[in-house]
């Protein structure tokens, strides 16, 4: 009896220090998310104010009394709201701008934490800042190498038509004359990814897909002179779009045309328009040398080329699919490549059906 007693016993310390346990590394969380200097608020199922750091009663203005209040009634920002109701939660959360300090940034996370959301909000002002100055530095700079590009390419292509040019001199003027063309290209190219990104929006217009892309196929035609490729256009849906012609015409025409130069001579290539559950979706597949795993996710970053040999035979500035991808955003549409390296790459573009006019709409 004594024995079962003292055992009893020992299971009962054994809890309490369990529990003294779990209650203590508790306290060292909340002291740890108390001291870190972004803001942090747990949010109940009802979206309401549960627990929050110093950060966030500073950020928020919040009092012991907010408890339960609704997390809209502080953060009233659109785009937050639009990302906090979403199906599915962005991984790279959203930013805002600070609605208490004009030209200060806030970038917004959330994280499903059982029926809860944990709500993280990091100030990233000097990031904004940073990037800023960076777009301004590649405008600037691309700017004012136009003028001076533009010269040398009128000099050198006037000596490359002199009739007594020596042969061992032609050579030389004709690699100067391919190399300040792609040079050209590049800073044509900058301007470009610039100017998009300043445009952080722009005003939408309606635009007849089933003429753009007619356009964009017969230009593919055109450029696929010297390849021999067999184009195929399947439009499956007399839908349209809301946004920029010129900008899309922009993007949609580089899917077509990097699907051109990555095809081996006599591939087949399939550009299609049609209706998906999330919207409209625009394909571009080939059957062309493929795509390893290891590169798709970096496709989209300025100046990243899987064999650079290739793309500078190819003409390739290395801004495309970076254009692609900021042309997209605008239009609140995503980039998906699936790839298979030796048989073939689908670039798709996937709007949705916020930016779709419907064919049957008056």
């Amino acid at each position: 009896m004594n024995t079962l007693i003292s055992a009893q016993g020992n299971e009962q310390q054994s809890a309490l220090a369990t529990q003294q346990n779990s209650t203590d590394q508790l306290k060292k969380i909340r002291s740890a998310l108390r001291a870190l200097r972004d803001a942090v608020v747990l949010l109940n199922d009802n979206d309401g104010l549960e627990w929050w750091n110093q950060a966030a009663e500073d950020l928020l203005l919040l009092q012991v009394s907010d408890k339960g209040q609704c997390i809209f009634d502080f953060i009233s920002a659109p785009e937050f709201r639009q990302y906090y109701q979403a199906t599915t939660i962005a991984d790279e959360g959203v930013h805002i701008e600070s609605w208490h300090a004009p030209k200060r940034y806030l970038k917004c996370e959330l994280t499903p934490f059982g029926d809860e959301k944990l709500l993280i909000i990091y100030d990233v002002t000097r990031l904004h800042h940073l990037e800023e100055m960076r777009r301004d530095f590649v405008a600037n700079v691309s700017h004012e190498l136009r003028t001076p590009l533009t010269v040398m390419m009128g000099y050198l292509e006037n000596f490359s038509d002199q009739p007594d040019m020596p042969p061992h001199w032609k050579r030389g003027f004709e690699l100067m004359t391919q190399q300040t063309a792609r040079m050209n290209r590049i800073v044509n190219d900058l301007l470009l990814l610039s100017r998009i990104e300043i445009e952080e929006t722009h005003e939408l217009h309606y635009i007849d897909m089933t003429k753009l892309l007619t356009h964009v196929y017969d230009d593919a035609q055109a450029y696929n002179a010297g390849y021999g490729h067999s184009i195929h256009l399947q439009i499956d849906t007399y839908d349209g779009l809301y946004g920029s012609e010129m900008y899309l015409t922009s993007a949609l025409s580089n899917l077509v045309i990097n699907a051109i130069k990555y095809t081996p001579k006599g591939g087949n290539i399939t550009i299609s328009w049609a209706n998906t559950a999330e919207g409209c979706r625009f394909a571009v597949e080939d059957d062309g040398i493929g795509i390893a795993p290891q590169h798709i996710a970096r496709l989209t970053e300025r100046f990243y080329r899987i064999d650079k040999g290739r793309s500078r035979a190819t003409g390739g500035t290395g801004l495309g699919l970076a254009i692609v991808k900021h042309v997209l955003y605008q239009h609140q549409a995503n980039l998906q490549i699936e790839s298979v390296e030796g048989r073939g790459s689908t670039f798709s573009a996937v709007f949705p059906a916020t930016h779709v006019r419907s064919a049957h709409t008056p």
